[in-house]
């Protein structure tokens, strides 16, 4: 494991980089709004910040006899909003590879080739220490403007978005919680409860499906599902009034599960919202709405426990894999020969060839007994 060298620095105190980060996120958030009167600015609170160091094997496994080509794309920890990648090395990997950066902020990728494979199975070892704030917007204080300007949001608007569009039944839903409200802000608050309200996540009720596309229409067919079924929904929903929503993805690094033994953390998205004079808002609705009633950190919140590796869906890989749009991927994305390796389990509920393995330690965190609680 990496150790915690070059990761101090003063408890409750934000890093340059992020404090230059929610500066820039600030500025922007106040160039972006298309109104006559400035923005309120809503000012995050940087609740915790905590570094860990982890070891992530991506594997996959079946590759048949004979196979000509194995191709990887396999997500790793990159900077980010409330994230700093303090340290990574690529530790073991197949055949050739590469760090690439994906289009339009969507990370760093670790892409694999492997001509002639001589064995039935591929993995990928990475190991890094992450460092991570994790931050609460004061919505109650929000002032925004009434309008935003949409020609510079327009994927984060896009309302026929594939599994993610803007259907009649969605537009209704939308209108009907928000009525004549028009401040995006006040918007976003009133549709992250909708979506709680409508779906359950199956985590609170075992009966949803516990892995699937990721579709707002499924979310509303299945009363909840996967957190990717109810945050479709809610950016749906929001782009139904014309507010900015985008997803991200990454994973959940529990301090319960912190220690030597490699486990498989699923995957986590979370879902990001733009306010005019706070910027992209984040929150979990799944963590929100599952949060027991002392954690006064909920929604507009999310918690120092994640890592951000990969932004939005239905996008193109770099280099370019065969299947031309990805919509849904978990812990990366595989071909061989040419021919793309289900994400997915099985319909008999057999796994995925492409799983994930996580192990960590918490290197550093600044929370205390009195440190304020933040849905995980």
């Amino acid at each position: 494991m990496l150790s915690p060298a070059g990761c101090a620095h003063s408890p409750g105190t934000l890093l340059p980089e992020i404090a230059t980060m929610i500066c820039l996120h600030v500025v922007a958030a106040c160039v972006f709004a298309a109104a006559a009167e400035p923005a309120t600015i809503i000012q995050p609170r940087i609740i915790e910040t905590r570094t860990v160091a982890l070891t992530q094997t991506v594997t996959l496994k079946d590759i048949p006899a004979g196979a000509n080509q194995v191709r990887l794309w396999v997500p790793i920890p990159s900077d980010a909003t409330w994230q700093r990648v303090v340290d990574r090395k690529i530790i073991s990997a197949p055949g050739t590879w590469s760090v690439v950066r994906q289009s339009e902020g969507r990370g760093d990728f670790l892409y694999v080739q492997i001509d002639k494979p001589q064995t039935s199975e591929a993995s990928v070892v990475l190991e890094c220490a992450v460092e991570r704030q994790g931050v609460a917007f004061p919505m109650d204080v929000a002032d925004a403007p009434r309008d935003i300007q949409s020609a510079q949001f327009k994927l984060d608007l896009d309302q026929g978005a594939p599994l993610m569009a803007v259907n009649a039944q969605i537009q209704k839903m939308a209108d009907d919680a928000c009525k004549d409200e028009r401040d995006p802000a006040k918007q976003a608050v009133i549709l992250m409860h909708v979506v709680a309200d409508a779906a359950d996540h199956y985590s609170k009720d075992p009966s949803k499906p516990k892995c699937g596309r990721g579709s707002a229409e499924d979310c509303l067919t299945q009363g909840g599902g996967c957190c990717t079924d109810l945050h479709s929904l809610f950016i749906a929903l929001a782009r139904a009034r014309a507010v900015p929503a985008r997803m991200q993805y990454g994973y959940r690094l529990l301090d319960a599960k912190a220690g030597p033994t490699a486990y498989d953390p699923g995957y986590r998205c979370w879902i990001e919202v733009f306010i005019p004079g706070a910027g992209w808002v984040p929150t979990d609705i799944v963590a929100a709405d599952g949060a027991k009633d002392d954690v006064p950190n909920k929604w507009a919140a999310l918690s120092a426990t994640r890592v951000w590796l990969w932004q939005g869906r239905s996008f193109e890989l770099t280099p370019k894999a065969a299947t031309s749009r990805i919509d849904t991927m978990t812990c990366g994305w595989a071909e061989i020969d040419g021919k793309a390796v289900d994400v997915l389990p099985a319909a008999d509920g057999s796994p995925s060839k492409l799983t994930r393995t996580v192990q960590f330690a918490v290197l550093k965190t600044d929370r205390t007994a009195d440190t304020p609680k933040i849905a995980e």
